[in-house]
């Protein structure tokens, strides 16, 4: 049997939770932009962004707002679709790009590797 740290199970039942939701309410139409929040934190010590897990269809317009919390300034990278911010302390910065590639595709802070990311999912139409 393995021991798993609850905030692990959370996370990941948090995270399928998520992609549920965000693929419930995507029925909506086709020309609108698909936002979302990512907020740069400390977990339990951990620098990450959140949430870990976004799901859009290929050809979506996708619109990302990112904050900040933290007090220096942090790095949020798409290298698939060549975004590439800093995000100022205690400040947010809007993206908007669209979803032209499906398959997962992994978001992190460029500038600091150790730091948690995450995947943006990109579903076949």
């Amino acid at each position: 049997m393995q021991n798993r740290p609850w905030g692990r199970v959370q996370s990941g039942w948090f995270s399928v939770l998520l992609a549920v939701l965000i693929l419930a309410g995507s029925h909506g139409a086709a020309a609108e932009s698909k936002k979302f929040t990512v907020i740069n934190v400390l977990l339990d010590g951990t620098k990450i962004w959140l949430p870990s897990t976004l799901v859009v269809q290929q050809g979506d317009e996708v619109e990302l707002t990112l904050i900040n919390k933290l007090d220096e300034p942090h790095g949020f990278k798409i290298e698939d679709f060549g975004i590439e911010e800093i995000v100022q302390p205690k400040a947010q910065t809007t993206v908007k790009f669209t979803a032209a590639r499906p398959g997962p595709h992994g978001y992190i802070c460029h500038i600091h590797p150790p730091h948690v990311g995450g995947q943006m999912l990109v579903l076949n139409k």
